[in-house]
Protein backbone atom coordinates (compact mmCIF):
# COMPACT_ATOMS: atom_id res chain seq x y z
CA UNK A 1 0.00 0.00 0.00
CA UNK A 2 3.02 2.32 0.52
CA UNK A 3 4.70 1.55 -2.69
CA UNK A 4 3.84 4.15 -5.25
CA UNK A 5 4.58 2.90 -8.00
CA UNK A 6 2.78 -0.06 -7.68
CA UNK A 7 -0.66 1.64 -6.13
CA UNK A 8 -0.55 3.62 -9.26
CA UNK A 9 -0.04 0.71 -11.38
CA UNK A 10 -3.09 -1.31 -9.58
CA UNK A 11 -5.21 2.36 -9.82
CA UNK A 12 -4.77 2.40 -13.65
CA UNK A 13 -5.08 -1.18 -14.55
CA UNK A 14 -8.50 -1.60 -12.90
CA UNK A 15 -9.96 1.69 -14.04
CA UNK A 16 -8.93 1.43 -17.88
CA UNK A 17 -10.92 -1.88 -17.87
CA UNK A 18 -14.16 -0.18 -16.83
CA UNK A 19 -16.30 2.71 -16.83
CA UNK A 20 -16.10 5.69 -13.66
CA UNK A 21 -16.86 8.33 -12.22
CA UNK A 22 -15.01 10.85 -10.72
CA UNK A 23 -15.56 14.26 -8.35
CA UNK A 24 -13.48 16.41 -7.17
CA UNK A 25 -13.59 19.52 -4.90
CA UNK A 26 -10.47 21.89 -4.82
CA UNK A 27 -10.95 24.87 -2.41
CA UNK A 28 -7.87 27.48 -2.13
CA UNK A 29 -7.77 30.28 0.58
CA UNK A 30 -5.07 32.20 1.61
CA UNK A 31 -4.12 32.20 5.32
CA UNK A 32 -6.18 35.62 6.72
CA UNK A 33 -9.59 34.20 5.18
CA UNK A 34 -10.04 36.92 3.52
CA UNK A 35 -11.24 35.25 -0.04
CA UNK A 36 -11.78 31.32 -1.30
CA UNK A 37 -12.10 29.77 -4.49
CA UNK A 38 -13.65 26.78 -4.92
CA UNK A 39 -13.82 24.28 -8.11
CA UNK A 40 -15.95 21.30 -8.64
CA UNK A 41 -15.16 19.24 -11.23
CA UNK A 42 -16.81 15.81 -12.38
CA UNK A 43 -15.77 13.31 -15.19
CA UNK A 44 -17.70 10.67 -16.50
CA UNK A 45 -15.21 8.10 -18.51
CA UNK A 46 -15.35 4.65 -20.64
CA UNK A 47 -12.17 3.97 -21.35
CA UNK A 48 -13.19 2.40 -24.26
CA UNK A 49 -11.33 1.59 -27.06
CA UNK A 50 -12.81 4.42 -28.72
CA UNK A 51 -12.28 6.41 -24.78
CA UNK A 52 -15.14 8.28 -24.19
CA UNK A 53 -15.03 11.02 -21.74
CA UNK A 54 -17.40 13.89 -20.29
CA UNK A 55 -16.27 16.49 -18.07
CA UNK A 56 -17.51 19.77 -16.39
CA UNK A 57 -15.84 22.40 -14.25
CA UNK A 58 -17.53 24.86 -12.22
CA UNK A 59 -15.98 27.52 -10.09
CA UNK A 60 -17.26 30.42 -7.43
CA UNK A 61 -15.33 32.86 -5.56
CA UNK A 62 -16.10 34.26 -2.46
CA UNK A 63 -14.66 37.20 -0.49
CA UNK A 64 -11.85 39.82 -1.78
CA UNK A 65 -10.22 37.55 -4.25
CA UNK A 66 -7.67 38.79 -6.45
CA UNK A 67 -9.08 39.86 -10.24
CA UNK A 68 -7.87 36.83 -11.61
CA UNK A 69 -9.98 34.33 -10.43
CA UNK A 70 -13.05 36.27 -10.64
CA UNK A 71 -12.31 36.54 -14.58
CA UNK A 72 -12.53 33.10 -14.64
CA UNK A 73 -15.28 31.35 -16.96
CA UNK A 74 -18.24 30.50 -14.84
CA UNK A 75 -18.47 26.66 -16.00
CA UNK A 76 -16.27 24.44 -18.96
CA UNK A 77 -17.10 21.49 -20.22
CA UNK A 78 -15.32 19.03 -22.66
CA UNK A 79 -16.56 15.85 -24.35
CA UNK A 80 -14.33 13.32 -25.61
CA UNK A 81 -14.49 10.37 -28.69
CA UNK A 82 -11.63 8.55 -29.45
CA UNK A 83 -9.32 11.47 -29.97
CA UNK A 84 -11.45 14.21 -30.89
CA UNK A 85 -12.77 16.88 -28.32
CA UNK A 86 -15.03 19.53 -28.03
CA UNK A 87 -14.88 22.15 -25.31
CA UNK A 88 -18.14 24.55 -24.27
CA UNK A 89 -16.75 27.94 -22.47
CA UNK A 90 -20.15 29.65 -20.41
CA UNK A 91 -19.56 32.86 -19.31
CA UNK A 92 -22.95 34.37 -18.04
CA UNK A 93 -25.17 34.50 -21.48
CA UNK A 94 -22.12 34.14 -23.72
CA UNK A 95 -21.17 30.85 -24.45
CA UNK A 96 -18.55 29.46 -26.84
CA UNK A 97 -17.78 25.76 -28.40
CA UNK A 98 -14.32 25.47 -30.08
CA UNK A 99 -12.27 21.85 -31.18
CA UNK A 100 -9.53 22.13 -29.46
CA UNK A 101 -6.06 19.96 -29.43
CA UNK A 102 -6.69 16.46 -26.87
CA UNK A 103 -3.47 17.92 -25.12
CA UNK A 104 -5.13 21.60 -24.07
CA UNK A 105 -8.37 20.06 -22.77
CA UNK A 106 -9.22 17.87 -19.05
CA UNK A 107 -10.24 15.00 -21.03
CA UNK A 108 -7.54 12.90 -20.81
CA UNK A 109 -7.54 9.61 -19.40
CA UNK A 110 -4.27 10.03 -17.00
CA UNK A 111 -5.99 13.51 -15.88
CA UNK A 112 -8.85 11.83 -14.84
CA UNK A 113 -7.38 8.81 -13.31
CA UNK A 114 -5.40 11.79 -10.82
CA UNK A 115 -2.10 9.72 -11.22
CA UNK A 116 0.09 12.92 -11.40
CA UNK A 117 -1.85 13.34 -7.85
CA UNK A 118 -1.04 9.83 -6.73
CA UNK A 119 2.72 10.16 -7.54
CA UNK A 120 2.75 13.50 -4.57
CA UNK A 121 2.73 10.00 -2.49
CA UNK A 122 6.10 9.21 -3.40
CA UNK A 123 7.17 12.05 -1.58
CA UNK A 124 6.36 11.30 2.00
CA UNK A 125 6.98 10.33 5.37
CA UNK A 126 5.24 8.90 8.58
CA UNK A 127 3.02 6.48 6.60
CA UNK A 128 0.26 4.34 8.60
CA UNK A 129 -2.13 1.69 7.04
CA UNK A 130 -5.34 0.92 8.40
CA UNK A 131 -8.54 -0.91 7.61
CA UNK A 132 -11.98 1.10 7.67
CA UNK A 133 -15.61 -0.24 6.49
CA UNK A 134 -17.74 2.22 4.94
CA UNK A 135 -21.27 1.43 2.99
CA UNK A 136 -20.77 -1.98 3.37
CA UNK A 137 -16.88 -2.03 1.74
CA UNK A 138 -13.90 -2.55 3.59
CA UNK A 139 -10.88 0.07 2.87
CA UNK A 140 -7.82 0.49 3.03
CA UNK A 141 -6.87 3.71 4.36
CA UNK A 142 -3.26 5.11 4.12
CA UNK A 143 -2.17 8.52 5.45
CA UNK A 144 0.74 10.37 5.40
CA UNK A 145 2.69 13.22 6.00
CA UNK A 146 4.60 14.95 2.50
CA UNK A 147 7.66 16.59 2.94
CA UNK A 148 7.88 19.98 2.32
CA UNK A 149 9.36 21.70 -0.70
CA UNK A 150 10.40 25.12 -1.71
CA UNK A 151 6.79 26.07 -2.99
CA UNK A 152 4.67 23.46 -0.48
CA UNK A 153 4.43 22.64 3.02
CA UNK A 154 2.41 21.11 5.89
CA UNK A 155 1.20 18.97 3.49
CA UNK A 156 -0.80 15.74 4.32
CA UNK A 157 -2.40 12.73 1.67
CA UNK A 158 -5.00 10.00 3.09
CA UNK A 159 -5.82 7.48 0.38
CA UNK A 160 -9.05 4.87 1.07
CA UNK A 161 -7.60 1.74 -1.91
CA UNK A 162 -10.31 -0.92 -2.42
CA UNK A 163 -9.87 -4.41 -2.76
CA UNK A 164 -9.95 -4.18 -6.13
CA UNK A 165 -6.76 -1.69 -6.17
CA UNK A 166 -8.09 1.32 -7.26
CA UNK A 167 -8.17 4.34 -4.90
CA UNK A 168 -11.81 5.16 -4.08
CA UNK A 169 -11.43 8.28 -2.37
CA UNK A 170 -8.24 11.24 -2.08
CA UNK A 171 -7.73 13.85 0.76
CA UNK A 172 -4.78 16.28 0.85
CA UNK A 173 -4.29 19.50 2.00
CA UNK A 174 -0.88 22.22 1.40
CA UNK A 175 0.12 25.08 2.12
CA UNK A 176 1.09 26.38 -1.19
CA UNK A 177 3.46 29.74 -1.62
CA UNK A 178 2.04 32.38 -4.44
CA UNK A 179 3.32 35.33 -5.42
CA UNK A 180 1.00 37.35 -3.44
CA UNK A 181 1.07 35.53 -0.87
CA UNK A 182 0.52 32.00 0.84
CA UNK A 183 -2.37 29.76 0.31
CA UNK A 184 -4.10 26.73 1.81
CA UNK A 185 -5.06 24.19 -0.44
CA UNK A 186 -7.72 21.37 0.02
CA UNK A 187 -9.03 18.91 -2.48
CA UNK A 188 -10.91 15.84 -2.27
CA UNK A 189 -10.97 12.89 -4.85
CA UNK A 190 -13.62 10.46 -5.30
CA UNK A 191 -14.16 7.43 -7.91
CA UNK A 192 -17.50 5.75 -8.28
CA UNK A 193 -19.65 4.25 -9.64
CA UNK A 194 -16.71 1.85 -11.20
CA UNK A 195 -18.46 -0.27 -13.90
CA UNK A 196 -22.01 0.88 -14.35
CA UNK A 197 -21.28 4.67 -15.70
CA UNK A 198 -23.00 5.63 -18.74
CA UNK A 199 -20.45 7.52 -20.64
CA UNK A 200 -23.32 9.56 -23.63
CA UNK A 201 -22.29 12.51 -25.81
CA UNK A 202 -23.94 16.01 -24.63
CA UNK A 203 -26.02 17.60 -27.32
CA UNK A 204 -24.20 20.47 -27.61
CA UNK A 205 -21.39 18.60 -28.93
CA UNK A 206 -22.92 16.83 -31.77
CA UNK A 207 -24.84 20.10 -32.78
Amino acid sequence: MTDTSALIQAHTETLRANSFTVRATTTMRDENGTFRVRTARTWRVDPGPPVRAWTTSRSTVTGNAPERYERGPERVSAWRQGNATTVRVQSGDDTRIREPDLLNTSVRLNRALHRQLLLRFSDRRNATVGKVTRNGTRLYRVRAELNDTRVSSNASMTLFVTPAGYVQRIETTRTVEYRSGRRVVTRTVRITRVGATPVESPTWATQ
